[in-house]
């Protein structure tokens, strides 16, 4: 029986872990994007094995997986990182180009809830640049843009 409940505990354990790290298949088939969903940390991973860090993270002392998660837009080097906790939103663009190409810019940094759970979603519009971002506990809506210009008034957040 103390076999039994050690292997079962040893199995949740293992289990809980792997969802620490989540890796994504972008559309350029030599690269990933690897996801803390703990910390927000994103890392792109080459095929060649070559690793660079796009966004540094933004949790370091989360406990909790799954609070991050990446949505993937219509530009093939543009994923938009989301804290499914506070709405926090950034824009995450990786390239093959060099690291000067690899970077993050903030959407929104104000904290929209302060939930130890997921409640946030994203769903796309018919705009490739702007996206719903919707609370599933209360329904709230808001309106997000993102850009592949370097004018931070391009990216901007407001609720419906």
């Amino acid at each position: 029986m103390k076999k039994l409940i050690l292997f079962f505990i040893l199995l949740v354990s293992v289990s809980v872990n792997a969802q620490t790290f989540k890796l994504y298949q972008t559309d350029n088939i030599h690269n990933q994007l690897k996801l803390n969903t703990k910390t927000g940390e994103v890392i792109q991973v080459q095929k060649d094995g070559q690793t660079f860090l796009v966004h540094s993270g933004s949790t370091p002392n989360n406990d909790k997986p799954n609070r991050y998660a990446l949505f993937k837009t219509k530009n093939i080097w543009t994923y938009i990182l989301l804290d499914k906790f506070s709405g926090k939103l950034w824009q995450c663009q990786f390239s093959v180009k060099g690291t000067e190409y690899i970077s993050y810019w903030v959407i929104n940094s104000i904290e929209l809830s302060s939930t130890e759970t997921p409640k946030f979603n994203i769903e796309p519009m018919t705009s490739m640049y702007q996206n719903y971002l919707i609370d599933e506990d209360t329904g709230e809506m808001w309106k997000f843009q993102w850009t592949t210009k370097d004018d931070k008034n391009y990216r901007w957040i407001e609720k419906m």
